[in-house]
């Protein structure tokens, strides 16, 4: 809400409040002096509706198990879910899946996961012993505390088409399902 100052005229430079006016200048003070100093933050622990995180990481960055472990640490302190998305640029079921991430229904299935995304293609030549298989793309894998593989998994395979109406709800029950 955008608030007006009136002068009294041209030539003087004192503003005239009411008395609404200036208790909403010291409502907005008080909040501005409160957001500066973090008072009001939501904590990191409990994302808000509809948060969830993309992260990206590269063999150059190191191993890949000290990598998840990593990972899994942080999605536990912001309070969501690893999971580990194997993906190709050159993969349709992948990009859709990409530029569909903004749609509600994506948003709802996504909510409070924390996804590490692993490109197929850098990646496959390093996977021996790790649990990971990425011979179907897109395919997730769900991550225990420490950044393995805990047994579960979903791919493409499980929406047909690829739009959010049939990714949507088979992503929730997965991402929902411990």
């Amino acid at each position: 809400m955008i608030h007006h100052i009136h002068l009294h005229s041209p030539g003087n430079a004192r503003a005239r409040w009411n008395a609404g006016g200036f208790r909403r200048f010291l409502c907005v003070l008080v909040l501005c002096v409160g957001v500066a100093t973090g008072c009001g933050q939501v904590p990191s622990a409990a994302p808000a509706h509809g948060s969830f995180t993309l992260v990206e990481i590269t063999p150059a960055q190191g191993q890949l198990a000290d990598l998840l472990k990593q990972e899994a640490s942080k999605a536990s302190a912001l309070g969501q879910t690893p999971f580990v998305e194997f993906y190709a640029d050159w993969c349709a079921p992948c990009r859709a899946l990409r530029k569909s991430l903004d749609d509600p229904r994506m948003i709802e299935a996504f909510d409070r996961t924390y996804i590490v995304q692993l490109d197929a293609d850098t990646w496959s030549d390093k996977l021996a012993g790790s649990g990971f298989s990425a011979a179907v793309i897109p395919v997730f894998f769900g991550l225990d505390a420490n950044g393995k593989p805990n047994g579960r998994t979903l791919n493409g395979g499980a929406w047909g088409e690829d739009i959010p109406a049939n990714m949507a709800p088979p992503l929730k029950a997965f991402f929902r399902t411990p």
